[in-house]
């Protein structure tokens, strides 16, 4: 049926966090500890399931992680974006144009502020995209079928094993 690498790149390409990034935005930075207490779950969550497909969906924006020890530490998402034509410095900025506290912030939520502040487009999935979820999940509730159907098989076949092992006298009970 579906590699998994297929599977892979389907939920990289759909679903939330599949969207396009302006072309104002130069570079996304996030900074949070690197395990889930003190609030640092709602980044880890947005870094691990989000962040794939944003970078995906925009490859030319470089998007830097920051993993630090402290669990008091910030969590912050940092959004840097091209200064105007009209100003006279050419470079990249070095401060961010918004900085987004996310602590305690769930992922959704995390999307939403990107989204909010950069004005970016989400992605709807197309009918074909659509389709290959429906596939993938008719093909786990068959799989899932089978599974029930091949233990039920295995177990009774080792109590017909154990039955005839009892009337052997080959066990006792």
């Amino acid at each position: 049926m579906r590699h998994l690498r297929e599977v892979r790149l389907l939920w990289i390409r759909t679903g939330p966090g599949a969207l396009i990034l302006p072309k104002e935005v130069s570079k996304i930075s996030l900074e949070f500890h690197e395990k889930i207490e003190g609030g640092h779950r709602g980044a880890k969550k947005f870094w691990r399931t989000m962040l794939p497909r944003i970078k995906y969906r925009n490859p030319s924006v470089p998007i830097q992680i920051t993993r630090h020890k402290n669990p008091s530490g910030p969590a912050t998402l940092n959004i840097f974006t091209k200064p105007t034509p009209s100003s006279a410095a050419a470079a990249a900025p070095t401060t961010p144009t918004h900085s987004v506290d996310i602590k305690e912030m769930p992922e959704l939520e995390v999307l939403a502020q990107l989204v909010s502040r950069t004005g970016a487009v989400e992605i709807q999935m197309t009918e074909e995209e659509k389709e290959q979820w429906r596939e993938i999940e008719a093909f786990n509730k068959r799989s899932e079928a089978d599974r029930k159907m091949v233990r039920e098989r295995l177990e009774k076949e080792r109590e017909d094993e154990r039955i005839l092992k009892l009337a052997r006298g080959e066990i006792t009970e």
